[in-house]
């Protein structure tokens, strides 16, 4: 695991925050493309996990969000020379804001979260949402992935699948993935009544968290 990856949840967070904010406050679509180009070479510098399914990924929101700004700007009367700049950056924007979010939630595994959160005395329930919306997403990502693998094993060949159809059959992924999501908070929800989960009672952790998060109790010298 890289430095990149073991940094403070709240150091991640906050540099994700700044990253969008310096990408939607850029003047233009060059600088605002700059940005999102910077933070996909962030990722494939730092390693980040399941770069290649978020690239296909923003390659998609790349379309559907040109696509639509270039209609609903023709609509309102705009040239295309005057509308596509403003969809490339609109774009680049959602490129960078999602890619430097996607980056705290791939290398922010639940414990890390909870210590962090711990070490930084927030309330028990602010520890649980954030542990459970960061850490939860990359686990949805994984079963998307796999109903995607079901529908090929079934003969739908996605990858060689015109745009058109690929959105079909993403969006024919919904269903069974918030069926999951449902299963699975429900499993979270027994687990921690099980384990008597009180938000009442302050927590600790045996994790020394500073600008980085140790992965495990070191070991005495």
């Amino acid at each position: 695991m890289s430095a990149a990856h073991r940094l403070n949840f709240f150091v991640k967070l906050a540099g994700a925050t700044l990253v969008m904010a310096l990408a939607w406050a850029a003047p233009g679509p060059y600088w605002s493309a700059l940005a999102a180009g910077l933070v996909i070479a962030g990722l494939a510098v730092t390693r980040t996990p399941g770069l290649r399914a978020y690239l296909k990924g923003a390659l998609i929101l790349v379309a559907l969000v040109v696509a639509s700004w270039l209609l609903n700007l023709s609509i309102q009367g705009m040239a295309l020379g005057e509308a596509l700049p403003i969809a490339i950056r609109m774009a680049a924007r959602l490129v960078a804001t999602t890619g430097a979010f996607f980056f705290v939630m791939e290398t922010s595994t639940p414990g890390a979260i909870m210590a962090a959160a711990s070490a930084a005395r927030l309330p028990a329930m602010a520890t649980l949402a954030l542990s459970l919306t960061f850490g939860l997403v990359p686990m949805l990502r994984e079963e998307f992935e796999r109903i995607a693998d079901a529908q090929r094993a079934r003969g739908l060949e996605i990858d060689r699948a015109p745009i058109h159809v690929k959105l079909r059959y993403a969006l024919a992924r919904g269903v069974p993935l918030l069926v999951q999501a449902v299963r699975m908070a429900h499993a979270i929800s027994v687990s921690f009544a099980t384990s008597g989960f009180d938000p009442s009672v302050k927590r600790t952790t045996w994790r020394r968290v500073g600008l980085f998060v140790d992965d495990r109790i070191p070991e005495d010298k």
